[in-house]
């Protein structure tokens, strides 16, 4: 499993990076406080607050990162969701077509499931447009119809 792997390290390597951090901010709050003249217990509760106060920021930074991450999942699988749907309707079309004896309206039934199937191309992925370019010439120009 070479994926796991691979997180496995990302993850070591972002252990040990937090290790580094919450001990060298441990350490530069020690030297702040010991070279400003406060007193050892002195220095223990505040460096040890002090570090507390930064990891807690440290994991609501990475939580909020986690809850931005799943968002955009959530909202690739409900973008995956609405084109499966959109797709399977006209696939559906297109199989009842190709049974069909009626061969002129096959082909327009199967011409309006690939236009659905552009239009969910088109509409539903982002960032993923269908150009007349790349529609057959006869179609090119025609407006989409939507279901």
């Amino acid at each position: 499993m070479k994926g796991d792997r691979g997180s496995r390290w990302h993850d070591l390597v972002l252990v040990l990076f937090v290790v580094l951090v919450v001990t060298a901010i441990g350490i530069g709050f020690d030297w702040l406080l010991s070279k400003e003249g406060v007193t050892r217990f002195d220095i223990l509760m505040l460096s040890n607050g002090l570090t507390g106060l930064a990891v807690g920021l440290l994991y609501l930074q990475l939580s909020r990162v986690e809850r931005e991450r799943r968002s955009r999942i959530q909202q690739q699988l409900r973008t995956i969701a609405e084109m499966n749907h959109h797709i399977r309707n006209a696939l559906q079309v297109i199989a009842y077509a190709s049974a069909s004896t009626d061969k002129t309206q096959s082909v327009e039934l199967i011409g309006q499931s690939v236009t659905r199937i552009e239009w969910a191309l088109r509409e539903v992925l982002p960032g993923h447009v269908t150009s007349d370019a790349h529609m057959p010439p006869e179609r090119a120009g025609q407006s989409t119809r939507v279901w």
